[in-house]
C-alpha cells in the first residue's frame, strides 16, 4: 500500500476531464490537481515559457509528494523534455496518440488541438511511429479553450466555434477524430453532433487511466481502503474554477488553494 497522491495538472479546468476518468478507474486514490487558471491558455506560449511552467508545476508535486504526475495538458506534452525529470510522468498525448491508431479502421485520423500543439505535429509523430500508412490531419481550435474555461462548453457560442473548426474534415473520410486538449471533451457532445455516427470521438483520457492503474499495480504502490480524497489547487480564479470544477465532476468542490506557482 502507497496512500502518496497522484499529481495531475493543467493549464486550467480541461484536466480535470483526465481526473474524472481516474477516479473512475482508481477511486480509493488520493489526488492533487493544479489548474495554471493564471497563465491559461497554453495553445499560444512559447516553448520557453510552457517548459518554465511545467518545471515550476513538477517541482510544487513533488513538494506535495505525488507518487507519480499525470500531465493533463496536451500543449506541455507536445513542448517539454520529460526525460529530464526525475519523477514517474504520464503523457495525454503519447495515450490519445495510441488510441487513435487502435481505434481508426480505413486509417484516416483527424486531431484538433491547440495551435501549438498543432505546430509541433507531435500527433502525427506519435501516430506514424506506430502505423506509418495513417493519414493524419489536424486542426487547431484556439476558440475552444477559452469559451471552455468560461463554463460555456455547451452553449450555442460553442455550437457555432465547433462547427466552423469542424468543417474542415468534412470529405477527408476521417473515421476517428482525436480530442488533443483536455478541454475538448467537456465539448464531446457537440462535436459528436456535428461529426455525426460515422466518426469515432476519442477521448486519450480513457486510455491514460488505464495505464496508470497499470503502472500502480506493476509496482505494488496502489492505495486500499476507503475512497479517496482530491485537494485542488490553482494559480489565480479560484471561484470561477470551483464552480466549473463541480460541473465537471458532478460534485460540490469545497475549497480551492490558490498557489504561487512563480515561486517554485
Amino acid at each position: 500500500m502507497d496512500s502518496r497522491p497522484i499529481g495531475v495538472f493543467d493549464s486550467g479546468v480541461g484536466g480535470l476531464t483526465v481526473l474524472k476518468r481516474l477516479i473512475q478507474v482508481l477511486p480509493e486514490e488520493d489526488y492533487i490537481y493544479f489548474g495554471d487558471t493564471k497563465r491559461v491558455p497554453y495553445g499560444d506560449r512559447s516553448k520557453e515559457e510552457i517548459e518554465l511552467f511545467a518545471g515550476q508545476i513538477i517541482n510544487f508535486m513533488k513538494e506535495k509528494n505525488v507518487k507519480a504526475v499525470v500531465i493533463a495538458c496536451n500543449t506541455t506534452c507536445a513542448t517539454i523534455d520529460k526525460g529530464k525529470y526525475d519523477i514517474e510522468l504520464f503523457d495525454v498525448l503519447k495515450a490519445g496518440a495510441e488510441s487513435g491508431v487502435y481505434c481508426t479502421k480505413n486509417k484516416k485520423v483527424g486531431v484538433i488541438a491547440t495551435k501549438r500543439t498543432v505546430e509541433s505535429r507531435s500527433y502525427e509523430i506519435n501516430i506514424k511511429s506506430i502505423n506509418p500508412q495513417i493519414e493524419v490531419y489536424q486542426k487547431a481550435c484556439p476558440e475552444f479553450v477559452p469559451l471552455i474555461e468560461k463554463g460555456l462548453y455547451n452553449s450555442p457560442l460553442a455550437y457555432k466555434a465547433a462547427k466552423d473548426c469542424l468543417e474542415e474534415f468534412k470529405g477527408k473520410e476521417i473515421d476517428t477524430l482525436i480530442l488533443g486538449c483536455t478541454h475538448y471533451p467537456l465539448m464531446e457532445p457537440i462535436i459528436k453532433a456535428i461529426m455525426g455516427d460515422g466518426v469515432r470521438v476519442v477521448d486519450p483520457a480513457v486510455r491514460l487511466s488505464h495505464e496508470v492503474k497499470e503502472y500502480l499495480e506493476r509496482n505494488r504502490i496502489l492505495n486500499f481502503g476507503k475512497k479517496g480524497k482530491i485537494e485542488f489547487f490553482v494559480s489565480g480564479d479560484a471561484e470561477n474554477f470551483k464552480k466549473t470544477a463541480g460541473m465537471v465532476l458532478g460534485k460540490k468542490i469545497d475549497e480551492v488553494f490558490i498557489v504561487d506557482i512563480e515561486r517554485y
